[in-house]
């Protein structure tokens, strides 16, 4: 094992970043039984938004999803929450039509 190095003087401070925008938004999914989305809009982002599902809960289950695909305007989200009755042939979590999905955006 060598011998640490001498510290090295710090430079100097780099230029602000571009200020982020952080906003909430919340849709409906369809009423599709076997695949509910639901479908966002925003103002355009100059970058690739950071798009994240906000897990909440209606009555006793929760709601969750998963981003399908996404835009610097948009974005589609698959809706699921959990089963009312856990079934063991079936997965914890069933699709949810016609429930309310929240998503953050994070962007420039």
């Amino acid at each position: 094992m060598g011998a640490p190095g001498a510290s090295g003087a710090q430079g100097p401070v780099g230029p602000a970043g571009a200020p982020k925008r952080v906003e909430r938004y919340i849709a409906t999914s369809s009423t599709s039984l076997t695949n509910p989305v639901a479908i966002f809009t925003w103002a355009a982002c100059t970058t690739t938004p950071d798009v994240d599902v906000i897990p909440t809960w209606a009555g006793d289950q929760m709601v969750i999803g998963g981003v399908v695909s996404q835009t610097l305007s948009g974005a589609t989200v698959a809706a699921k929450r959990s089963r009312g009755a856990l079934l063991l042939s079936a997965g914890p979590f069933e699709a949810a039509p016609n429930t309310a999905i929240q998503i953050r955006v994070i962007c420039n």
